[in-house]
């Protein structure tokens, strides 16, 4: 069977950003490093929000990387399927 692109596009594009910057925020996480509206592209992305509590930003980051695995899982049993 062929796949159009309308199929798969959209979850590998979402799963794969938002696993991406899910990943970036464990890192930043795992790090201490804090982000805010006046830091460097960096620490933007990576940094947790210095207005949010740690348990916030915990949870803002399973729950990016739970969008992100979700999609990436639904794509491969689209692509596995006969």
């Amino acid at each position: 069977m062929i796949l159009a692109s309308i199929d798969w596009l959209p979850p590998a594009l979402v799963g794969g950003m938002f696993t991406i910057f899910g990943l970036l925020k464990v890192y930043g996480l795992a790090m201490g490093i804090k982000g805010g509206g006046c830091k460097p592209l960096g620490q933007r992305l990576c940094g947790s929000c210095p207005g949010w509590s740690r348990n916030l930003n915990i949870g803002m980051t399973v729950l990016f990387l739970l969008i992100g695995i979700v999609n990436l899982a639904w794509l491969a049993s689209i692509v596995s399927r006969p």
